[in-house]
């Protein structure tokens, strides 16, 4: 039997079930977050579709989780319980529930038989991604954290971890955060919560010296850190330091980054209310052989100017990334830097309440290349188009097309469904 006849039927047998579901669902689902819990708002106060924020919930983050009113409220009463001075919240107000799925995949230019064989288009169906439990919320006035406990393939791991201390001295120009925490949490193109969540900007996610130092990072995953921010309704300013991928580093250096991000306030126009330009720079020195006579080292820094430009149900998000590893092989003597530059770009559209389109674009390549091939070279565009069935529970299509320059039988593309609920 041909993929495409097996494909063709499967799906006919799989719609009416997807239908029902979506019937069913969107009826009797209400859950929601700890913060719409807490607050009694509903999950679209601070996203646009989950898990993309909105401007309202990009000023709720930098508050440490707090309503924008602090300043002039007695923090005491958002507390049901003071016992003995302890503030204590209700338990449901801090935990919160993430389920990642995909019921069915077609990957073309993937399924091998044997190595005679040409490869062919692979089926897969009802891959469990992940479950997240993540901890959250306000402790006491202007201490806040966030914990992300992830269980994926058998094994558990904290995504992100840490802690904020917000409003210092009384101020939002002074802000913290301390633990795993992203160096672009607050750019324009964050790489996390996306419009959708199935993809990221595979530029920003290149490591450094090709990911085999002792401490290669990326540009926008979760790191050990520090990180101060500050803001207005104009400007953010952030600034933070790392040891690299854990927090007892095994060399001597320590990453650095800085970002400048410009608002337009709802003050100037309530239609572009939250657009952004970012301008981003982070540096550090990667290493080989610490600890023998002949460590070997590896600076690389990476620059990227990016922007944030939301217009009524518009919200356009993209992000050049310039790139430099001056021993990006990590040799004894290394003969010329390594360049790479990339591009990460998502557009999306609300239709209405309950539908979401959205196209995703990047592209990434080298300066340098081996028998006159890039050593890097990928690009790719993918067409989604998102049901909202709850506010806190979103199917999406996507179809990832392999546009890299290189012949149709490499190229692998993809067709997939994927349902995320958070709760």
């Amino acid at each position: 039997m041909q993929p495409r006849s097996t494909f063709r039927r499967f799906f006919s047998a799989l719609l009416p079930i997807i239908v029902i579901m979506i019937v069913v669902f969107s009826n009797d689902t209400n859950a929601t977050s700890q913060w719409a819990r807490k607050f009694g708002m509903s999950c679209s106060s601070c996203h646009t579709v989950f898990p993309r924020l909105n401007a309202f919930g990009q000023e709720f983050l930098k508050n440490g989780y707090q309503m924008m009113n602090t300043y002039n409220t007695n923090f005491e009463d958002a507390y049901p319980i003071n016992s003995g001075g302890v503030l204590l919240d209700e338990v449901s107000n801090l935990f919160g529930f993430r389920l990642n799925m995909t019921p069915f995949m077609l990957e073309t230019n993937t399924l091998q038989k044997d190595s005679a064989s040409d490869k062919t288009t692979k089926i897969t169906l009802a891959n469990p991604i992940w479950a997240q439990m993540f901890i959250a919320g306000s402790i006491y006035k202007d201490i806040s954290f966030f914990s992300e406990l992830e269980y994926s393939k058998s094994s558990f791991k904290f995504n992100w971890f840490y802690f904020n201390l917000t409003n210092l001295f009384g101020t939002r120009a002074a802000n913290l955060q301390i633990g795993n925490i992203s160096p672009i949490e607050f750019a324009s193109y964050p790489n996390r919560l996306p419009q959708l969540p199935a993809l990221k900007g595979e530029a920003m996610l290149i490591k450094s010296s090709n990911g085999k130092g002792e401490t290669s990072v990326d540009m926008s995953s979760a790191r050990p850190g520090f990180q101060y921010f500050g803001y207005n309704e104009w400007v953010t300013v952030y600034a933070g330091i790392s040891p690299g991928t854990s927090a007892g580093q095994i060399n001597q250096f320590f990453n650095v980054w800085g970002g400048l991000v410009f608002n337009l306030p709802e003050t100037v126009s309530k239609d572009l209310s939250g657009s952004t330009f970012t301008i981003h720079y982070y540096t550090g020195t990667d290493t080989k052989g610490t600890g023998t006579s002949a460590q070997m080292e590896n600076s690389f820094n990476r620059i990227s100017p990016q922007l944030n430009l939301r217009w009524k149900g518009l919200d356009l998000q993209a992000a050049y990334i310039i790139a430099k590893d001056d021993n990006w092989s990590l040799v004894a003597n290394p003969t010329e830097d390594f360049k790479f530059n990339g591009i990460a770009l998502d557009c999306g559209y609300m239709i209405n309440e309950k539908w979401h389109a959205a196209v995703h674009f990047d592209s990434y390549s080298s300066d340098n290349e081996v028998d006159g091939v890039k050593i890097l070279d990928y690009q790719r565009i993918v067409p989604a188009l998102t049901y909202i069935i709850n506010e806190n529970i979103r199917t999406t299509a996507y179809y990832e097309a392999d546009i890299s320059d290189k012949d149709a039988d490499l190229k692998v593309s993809k067709f997939y469904l994927n349902i995320r609920t958070m709760f």
